[in-house]
């Protein structure tokens, strides 16, 4: 299907780095839209998208203004059931960005605008900052599954090590026995009350427990740890996305 040849790309564009363990560069950051539609709403909406936005967002990626982007639908968790994510290197380019973004795709959809604008119910915006990714090329990705964390931020240097020690080792050896596609942590920027996040992306739905079973499993093994790094966080949330069909397979 087209759209999911577009949705492994975009993935891939948003997260275009190799396998192996990188810090993110100086301004790397990540907008997320999140959306509530109808769901009545959601095929049509689908379909404004790929008629609309895809083409728009394509320009923008080759003119250098953003460096990729993606989407996601609901699949478990939280009130939105649409994650827009755009990243750019460049703060000052999110003004522009948007901008341009909003005005070409008001311009395509004509009329219809209103329309489109009508069906969003509800929408909040966040920026983070990437602070690591752990994606290979090639990736084919059907969940995104995003965890955040309120963390005290004199705490979360602390946070930082212990996740490095104690929880990127069993990522990666879960990359490497194929059940986890890859993984990405983010920090906080601007907006919501969590500050720090990693997003985990599977192909398979079974894999999702295997891997987080696996994580858990290796952090209470050691009480230490485990208390530690518990007595850190203040909150906690996940959802879980999927990636988002043709229109045709509503």
């Amino acid at each position: 299907m087209i759209h999911r040849i577009l949705q492994v790309s975009l993935v891939l564009a948003l997260f275009a780095m190799p396998a192996v363990a990188q810090d993110a560069g100086q301004g790397e950051q990540v907008y997320v839209a999140s959306f509530k539609i109808g769901y009545a709403d959601l095929g049509d909406w689908i379909t404004s998208y790929q008629e609309h936005d895809v083409s728009v967002l394509q320009g923008l990626q080759e003119s250098g203004l953003i460096v990729g982007w993606n989407v996601w639908q609901h699949n478990t968790g939280g009130e939105y059931n649409w994650r827009f994510a755009v990243r750019t290197d460049n703060w000052a380019a999110f003004a522009k960005f948007w901008q341009e973004y909003l005005g070409q795709t008001a311009e395509l959809a004509g009329v219809g605008s209103q329309r489109i604008g009508r069906m969003i119910q509800a929408h909040y915006d966040e920026i983070w900052d990437i602070t690591e990714v752990n994606v290979p090329e090639g990736l084919t990705a059907s969940y995104l599954y995003d965890a955040r964390f309120q963390i005290a931020f004199p705490d979360v240097d602390a946070w930082n090590e212990m996740w490095a020690e104690h929880a990127a080792p069993v990522l990666n050896q879960a990359m490497k026995d194929g059940l986890l596609g890859g993984w990405v942590t983010e920090g906080h920027n601007t907006g919501g009350r969590y500050n720090w996040k990693v997003l985990y992306l599977f192909e398979e739905w079974d894999d999702i427990d295997d891997v987080l079973g696996r994580l858990l499993g290796a952090l209470t093994s050691d009480p230490e740890v485990w208390n530690h790094m518990g007595s850190l966080i203040a909150a906690h949330d996940d959802v879980i996305w999927e990636a988002v069909p043709d229109p045709d397979g509503m």
